[in-house]
């Protein structure tokens, strides 16, 4: 949710309210998409132009949870789930600046955009490791704090919300990612060592107190650690403040949260002194500074009531319902997450009960309070402490001016429209959620499972409970229709699974617009399943009906046999690949040869190599003394036709050599990496390219979640074995200037290793058969690329007559021979060098 302001004042101050921490042997409750996030910085620095690059980040992802392992800690995880009605207008802000960088997102920027399958890639990674998840029905803040609080342990996260959680907090940032080793005598005698990653490398010893010699006989303790710092609420609340706990919650929301509009509290900062203040101090400290100030001569009830009576009649109303919500959402106490995990309530959490009833006693007296407020009778005076002599929110009036200024803007690019509906049509109102909802809606089990599970997008429970999707931009060409619009038909086929049995038949769409930087509001009506057709959300692996939809989209009916002669981890994947190129006619069959060459690298050579950092420097360190020789003794697998049977492709992986894979990463490795010419200046970014590979994603994610409400016919994507970005993108411009991209691979790409070119021709020939229009798309572009343009004639001038393309015009090349003029090849831009010679 976040508290505006409270972090950067935290971390100005650090020394005050954060104290040195060694984490070790304890559980650690961690804000899964917020961990999510900071991986992917960390992981992904300058490569958010290239929308994901999965197999780094999954990889990040092991290596952390791996620290922690190292260190005795217990993680548990908590993932977000969909969007409560009052965070709405904060996710159109969002979703506005992100269509804004979009447009003008350059390669090695480093600010990133999230990926669309990168929280998928974190729930597998989690699952590979085996550290225990769950993802919450809507925001996880409240759950994580509630279930750090019952386990006694600290949570990890980077959200400004747990400064104000009566929990012990350790900010992200903080965390370091090395382990350390204290082994310790007794008080006087101690040492620190940093941990090598690797076995046989001995630790280094940075720190060491006393003089004498530890003995392993003399070692009282010894442990591993991560360094890191914490924050407890005392720091903020102590003696300097002397604010009451049960405070907080209202400090928060006067800061300012995404439950509270700002706007309608600008009376109320506007009117509000609090003394003497430093006008060099930065606006937004004096005014947490001065809020606490503020409260600490308040009760609860006397704060609510000033607020209210200094607020706009008409508001009211919300405003009491949104400080309760607040109110409540920082002092709840419920925990599905306790029970998922397995925990029992024992007699070792009967002291925080117990001060948890405290906590929900006070709750209650405030919603008494709030309730009991009326409008009008409570317009009291805002109070304010003594030698009031300076405006301590001096200026804040204009700022909200500012933002009230903004959220009109806002609110009139909702009924903005291209004038393409795309089977839907404009909603001209925004969505409204009745408050009341949450109390009446009925929750089906077989759904909250499977969404709990992390067996479906985040995505689902907006669908699912609001009728609702928001399409967040990836790195796509804004001049086209978004790259979900593809995906139409199979989201409609995801929210009539969903609403099976239910009167719900519509639902809304919100995505950017298209050519202008805005967003807009679409809706699709009587969305229902296929006729004669029933679904079964408890039947396992529902097969049958995912043939029916895919049909009733007037799929090839063969298509669900022909796909059994893939590996399973390839079946699904390669539908959305079918799926893809059958939709888009952008897409050639230099893409599809693209995508292959990615999966070998990813799913075939990644298994041979022990060190895949992707760094020159480092691969040749390891194997520059033997690849000459490998090189000179490796013998090539002749290459031969091979008919494609059920267990053929996975046959023929296994037989592709370490050295085979070496000589082959050898070549592939400078695709991991930026070009030098893409990062200057005036560099030009792909974004058709990047458009085309952005509906892969988008087709594969939709593909993901039909195959998970079926119970799971085809075992799920897994994309850090399938795709990279950075890597295709630069496949794919290495094998576009080609004039034959199959000699291109068998002589480059595949130079040391012909099982994989035949692996790779199987595959391709496998798509092609799908999607025979391939090969037509991509001679048609490079007849086009390669026609020339009329010349414009001055007046005066003798207008030449030039053909579509005289490289293949019989009657050109006779007449040029005859003239004894040079044979120009346009395919060629060094050609008309050999004329001079």
């Amino acid at each position: 949710m976040g508290v505006r302001g409270l972090t950067t004042y935290i971390a100005a101050n650090a020394e005050r309210y954060l104290e040195p921490f060694e984490l070790h042997d304890c559980d650690l409750v961690i804000d899964g998409d917020n961990l999510c996030f900071q991986l992917y910085v960390r992981s992904e620095a300058g490569m958010g132009a290239f929308g994901g690059n999965y197999d780094n980040f999954y990889r990040a992802v092991l290596d952390f949870f791996a620290l922690l392992r190292k260190c005795s800690i217990r993680p548990w995880v908590l993932l977000d789930g969909g969007y409560e009605a009052c965070k709405l207008k904060t996710v159109r802000q969002r979703m506005l600046g992100r269509i804004q960088f979009i447009k003008h997102v350059k390669v090695g920027s480093n600010r990133l955009l999230i990926p669309l399958l990168m929280r998928e890639v974190f729930v597998d990674a989690l699952r590979a490791i085996k550290v225990p998840f769950m993802r919450c029905l809507f925001e996880a803040d409240n759950e994580i704090a509630v279930l750090a609080r019952k386990l006694d342990c600290p949570v990890l996260s980077y959200d400004s919300d747990f400064y104000i959680h009566n929990v012990r907090y350790i900010p992200y940032v903080t965390l370091s990612h090395k382990v350390y080793r204290k082994t310790i005598q007794n008080e006087e005698n101690f040492q620190i060592e940093l941990v090598s990653k690797k076995a046989k490398v001995k630790s280094k010893l940075l720190a060491k107190e006393g003089t004498s010699e530890i003995l392993p006989e003399q070692i009282q303790e010894s442990y591993n650690y991560l360094d890191c710092s914490l924050y407890t609420i005392e720091n903020l609340i102590g003696s300097a403040h002397k604010l009451k706990p049960e405070m907080l919650p209202l400090f928060a929301t006067l800061l300012g949260n995404d439950y509270i509009e700002r706007r309608i509290l600008k009376t109320f900062y506007a009117s509000m002194t609090v003394g003497k203040t430093n006008r060099k101090v930065p606006r937004e400290k004096r005014k947490i500074l001065g809020i606490l100030r503020w409260l600490q001569h308040h009760t609860v009830q006397s704060a609510t009531n000033t607020i209210l009576g200094q607020i706009k009649e008409r508001n009211r109303q919300k405003l009491k319902r949104q400080l309760r919500g607040a109110m409540h959402g920082y002092n709840c106490e419920e925990c599905d997450s306790f029970e998922y995990f397995g925990f029992e309530e024992e007699s070792q959490y009967d002291d925080v009960e117990e001060a948890d009833e405290d906590v929900m006693l006070e709750e209650d007296r405030a919603e008494k309070q709030l309730n009991a407020l009326e409008s009008g009778n409570s317009a009291g005076q805002v109070e304010t402490t003594e030698n009031q002599e300076t405006d301590f929110f001096e200026g804040e009036e204009d700022d909200e001016q500012d933002n009230s200024e903004n959220d009109n803007n806002e609110e009139q690019t909702e009924d903005e429209d291209d004038g393409e509906t795309d089977n839907g049509e404009v909603d001209e109102d925004a969505p409204v959620e009745d408050p009341d909802l949450e109390d009446t809606f009925e929750w089906e089990d077989w759904v909250v499972d499977l969404f709990r599970a992390g067996r479906t997008p985040r995505f689902v429970m907006d669908l699912y409970r609001s009728g609702l999707y928001i399409n967040y931009p990836q790195v796509e060409d804004i001049h086209k229709p978004d790259s979900n619009a593809l995906c139409y038909d199979l989201l409609k086929l995801i929210f009539a699974l969903l609403m099976n049995g239910k009167k719900r038949q519509s639902f809304r769409y919100l995505t950017r617009c298209q050519k202008v930087t805005q967003f807009r509001w679409m809706k699709f009506y009587d969305v229902t399943l296929p006729d004669n057709l029933k679904y079964d959300p408890h039947k396992p692996k529902n097969l049958s009906l995912f043939k029916a939809l895919l049909e009733s989209l007037s799929t090839d009916s063969g298509l669900l046999e022909a796909v059994k002669l893939l590996p399973p981890n390839l079946r699904l994947y390669f539908l959305s690949i079918v799926y893809w190129a059958n939709k888009c006619s952008d897409v050639t069959s230099i893409h599809v040869h693209t995508l292959i060459v990615c999966l070998m690298q990813l799913l075939v050579i990644d298994k041979h190599l022990s060190n895949r950092k992707r760094d020159v420097k480092v691969f040749l360190t390891n194997y520059k003394s033997n690849l000459e020789s490998m090189k000179r003794t490796y013998k090539k697998v002749e290459l031969k036709e091979e008919t494609l049977t059920k267990n053929l492709i996975a046959e023929l992986c296994k037989k592709v050599s370490k050295i085979e894979a070496i000589l082959s990463y050898d070549l592939f490795i400078n695709f991991f990496h930026i070009n030098e010419r893409q990062t200057r200046k005036h560099a030009e970014f792909d974004r058709f390219l990047a458009h085309t590979f952005a509906q892969l994603q988008a087709v594969t994610l939709n593909m993901f979640t039909l195959n998970a409400l079926l119970q799971h016919p085809f075992e799920s994507c897994k994309m850090y074995e399938l795709y990279n970005g950075l890597f295709t993108h630069n496949v794919y411009h290495a094998m576009k200037i080609r004039t034959d991209p199959i000699n291109y691979l068998e002589g480059t790409i595949y130079r040391y290793s012909g099982t994989m070119m035949i692996i790779h021709r199987l595959l391709f020939d496998w798509v092609r058969a799908a999607v025979p229009q391939l090969e037509s798309r991509l001679e048609t572009k490079r007849l086009t690329k390669t026609a020339l343009k009329p010349k414009i004639t001055k007046p005066g001038e003798r207008k030449l007559e030039v053909v579509a393309n005289d490289c293949i015009d019989a009657d050109l090349l006779e007449s040029s021979e005859d003239d004894g003029e040079g044979f120009s090849d346009l395919n060629n831009q060094f050609s008309q060098l050999l004329q001079i010679s």
